[in-house]
């Protein structure tokens, strides 16, 4: 369900996509309004679903996990909800896309080296009612965006 937005909620949220940590004082002189009148509007926001958390964006490669890959995954039809709750349980998965088309999931995975890639494809094919995965590796990102266009 969309939320409407008014012209002070994008303004907030601009502001706490470029710098979450960015102070409630300082995006309420920046925009015109009360420090109470930003956190209010960012608690209704929370409750809303509209701001899902803060978060600190790592660099996967300065911390040890060099590749990214995207894994392409069949399923059985019957088994496929189970599929999912497996999938997302495996701490090296950060992103599941349940899409149309020849495949059933998108997933994104981040890992050491080859060795931990074929230790998570093994994992992902013991899971009861995957049939197959394509596996793709990442040569180089291009773009890593994080803010949505308001």
């Amino acid at each position: 369900m969309s939320v409407s937005l008014d012209k002070i909620d994008r303004e907030i949220l601009i502001r706490l996509q470029k710098n979450a940590r960015k102070s409630f004082a300082e995006i309420a002189r920046e925009i015109g309004v009360s420090e109470a009148t930003v956190h209010i509007r960012v608690k209704r926001l929370r409750k809303n679903g509209v701001i899902r958390g803060f978060y600190t964006i790592l660099a996967p490669e300065k911390i040890g996990e060099r590749l990214t890959v995207f894994i392409l995954l069949k399923s059985v039809p019957s088994e496929y909800e189970n599929v999912l709750k497996e999938i997302i349980k495996i701490p090296k998965v950060y992103e599941v896309h349940d899409v149309t088309g020849e495949y059933y999931a998108i997933i994104k995975a981040r890992v050491r080296d080859k060795e931990e890639l074929a230790q998570l494809l093994d994992k992902l094919g013991a899971i009861k009612g995957v049939t197959s995965t394509e596996t793709l590796l990442v040569l180089r990102t291009l773009q890593d965006e994080y803010t949505i266009p308001l």
